[in-house]
Order: structure tokens, then sequence, then C-alpha cells
């Protein structure tokens, strides 16, 4: 017979805690088919980009809970709104940013980009892996997406961070306009690097216990970008949701015109950025 906590873990590790076979709860209400030429934002880090008319998901989680207490408190994307989707970035491999259940539900055409020690999560996926090293680059119709380091962990269980390619951001350049998503990261100077070789216009910033307060603010100033849209909130319960408001509303304070703040479902068109 199982010792208490361990049954515990093995109930969390099964995504039942806090009620027997919780169930992917797709919301037609809140997540409307993504706008063409726009930025939609999905809850926790998941964005949803029309780029050129080519439809990139970044680290997509939809399913009720992850890891061990984290549970969804709002419904999911449907498969409606990201059946066009053809590329999806994932940044690293902790179970917030990486989820194969989730993944399944993507069309199989759906090509995913996504760091060395993130692949081996996806072997049993028909989806077409693509691992990428700071630097390489996808070309797509009407853009291409480079990798370039993130100041992460990268293993699943791992918390030991390092910017040596095992966690990534991708930049996404879509004619003239060019979106950097971070992923999840320290401060360091990759920020600088990514303004003096990419000068992005749009920063998709995931704002939480590992960039808050000031090395956020100074990460914004590093990228110089024409506007910040923050991620990494709005999906999940846990210590990232109740530290990260006061973080926000600081950044949105410092930054001002510089910050654009989406409600899940909500979206920021990329013709603005003209």
């Amino acid at each position: 017979m199982m010792r208490p906590l361990l049954a515990l873990f093995s109930l969390c590790a099964c995504g039942c805690i806090g009620g027997i076979g919780l169930k992917y709860s797709p919301d037609t209400a809140l997540y409307a088919e993504p706008a063409g030429g726009a930025v939609t934002f999905w809850g926790h880090a998941c964005f949803y980009i029309d780029a050129a008319a080519t439809g990139i998901v970044t680290d997509p989680v939809f399913e009720p809970v992850y890891a061990s207490f984290h549970r969804r408190y709002i419904g999911s994307p449907p498969p409606s709104v990201f059946d066009q989707t053809r590329i999806v970035l994932i940044s690293h491999a902790h179970n917030d940013h990486l989820s194969p259940t989730t993944l399944k539900r993507f069309p199989e055409s759906t090509v995913v980009l996504c760091p060395i020690p993130a692949a081996k999560y996806m072997d049993e996926l028909k989806l077409k892996i693509v691992t990428m090293r700071p630097g390489d680059v996808w070309p797509f119709e009407g853009g291409r997406i480079v990798a370039v380091a993130a100041y992460h962990p990268g293993w699943r269980y791992s918390y030991s961070a390092s910017p040596d390619g095992r966690a990534l951001g991708y930049i996404i350049e879509i004619g003239s306009r060019t979106l950097y998503y971070t992923g999840d990261t320290k401060y360091f100077e990759g920020f600088q690097q990514v303004h003096q070789a990419f000068q992005p216009d749009l920063v998709l910033l995931n704002v939480n216990t590992h960039l808050r307060g000031p090395d956020a603010l100074q990460a914004v100033r590093d990228l110089a970008p024409r506007l910040v849209i923050p991620g990494h909130f709005g999906a999940y319960r846990g210590s990232n949701e109740r530290k990260t408001p006061a973080y926000r509303g600081q950044l949105a304070q410092d930054l001002d015109s510089l910050w654009q703040e989406l409600p899940v479902g909500g979206t920021f068109n990329l013709d603005s950025l003209r």
C-alpha cells in the first residue's frame, strides 16, 4: 500500500488533484477565432500570433492541472481556434510550458520548435519536432523565426539555470516588424544582445518570479521596444499568480504607454506598430 505522501504525488502526476478525472474544458465564449495580423493572449505563457497568415503558438498548456497543485481556473481554447496553427514554439521543458497532452490536439501538420532537452518529452507525438539552438533559424512564408538564449533551467525537473541554450526565447520576424517572445528567463546580458541584433518592435515578456520588478524594467530598457505585452498569468493558480500582479502593476506605471496588458482572449493588432 502506498504511503500517503507518495499516493498524493501519484494522484497529482495523473492530473487529478482536487477531483477525480479532471477534464480538458474548452470555452468557446472566452476564445474567439484569432484575428489576422494580430497577437492574441490565451493565458499563462500562451500567445497566438498570426504572422503573415501563419499561425504561431507559444508554450501551449491547456490541461486542468500541471505539475502538482496548479489548477486551471478558466477554460481552455477549443481546437477550432487553433486548427490553423502551423508552428508551436516551446521555450523549455517545465510542465507549465510543455504539455504533450495539449500538443496532441494540434494539427499533425504542426511543426514544433524547441530546445534540445525538451524534445524527448514529445517522442510519441505525430508532429514534426525540430530542435533549436541559439542562432538557429526556421523560415516560414512571409517571415522567419530565430532562436535566442534564455537564462533558465531547460530540463523538466531542473532548477539549475544557465543561458546555454537549454531554454530559449524566439525572435519572430514578419516583414518589417520584429517580435520577441522571451520565454522564462532571469535578467541577463542576452537582452542587450537581442536589442543589438534584432531591435524588436514588440516584446512578449514573461513577468514572473524569475523576472520581476527592477530586473524586468531593466530588461525592457535594454530591449528598447515600441511595446511590451506581458505574459505568464491569467490561467493557473499558484505562487506566480499571487505575486506577479504587483510586479505588473509597477511596470505598467513605469513604462506607461509602452505597456499593453491583454486580458485572456484579448488581441493586439500588429498594424498598430507601423
